[in-house]
């Protein structure tokens, strides 16, 4: 059994698995980067540590992945209860990303719940999916009959994805 908390984009459902997630956040101030050829949008203060916030829609937008191509499945009760938020807000993540950053932030536009997923409930990536679905996206479950997209994050908070300008190159 794997854990995963949900949360929107765009109007879209998304999850991540819980063992990346340091911290959820009320929405709060970021400072924009100026003209920066990234995902990353800006910096937050996050209890005394300067944290970068991703903004990953345009990744996931080049993905090509629409409702009508993943097939309906078996329908997952919701899981435990965490504050679900109306106005969003930042989900932090510690993880290994390539890049000297522990932690990264992204902004969601609403949190939902954690959700608890049995072996066998989480769909596979079908194979007629684009290549670069397969690379972000761990598979797909349907919640309340709504498709929720499981992010795998390793690959969308990636040093490549992030700073895709440097082409993977180590500074």
């Amino acid at each position: 059994m794997r854990q995963y908390l949900t949360f929107e984009l765009d109007g879209k459902a998304y999850g991540v698995g819980v063992e990346f997630v340091n911290s959820v956040l009320d929405p709060q101030d970021i400072t924009p980067l100026p003209r920066a050829a990234t995902i990353v949008t800006g910096l937050t203060n996050v209890r005394g540590n300067v944290v970068p916030v991703f903004d990953p829609r345009g990744i996931l937008a080049q993905t090509l992945v629409d409702e009508d191509m993943v097939p309906q499945g078996q329908d997952v009760q919701e899981g435990l209860d965490v504050a679900e938020s109306e106005d969003g807000g930042i989900i932090i993540f510690e993880i290994e990303n390539g890049t000297l950053l522990p932690f990264i932030g992204l902004e969601a536009d609403r949190i939902g719940k954690v959700i608890l997923l049995e072996e066998g409930q989480l769909a596979a990536v079908p194979d007629f999916l684009p290549d670069a679905a397969t690379r972000y996206f761990e598979g797909f479950c349907f919640v309340g009959g709504r498709r929720h997209s499981m992010l795998r994050l390793s690959a969308l908070a990636s040093r490549e994805s992030l700073f895709p300008q440097e082409g993977g190159r180590r500074a």
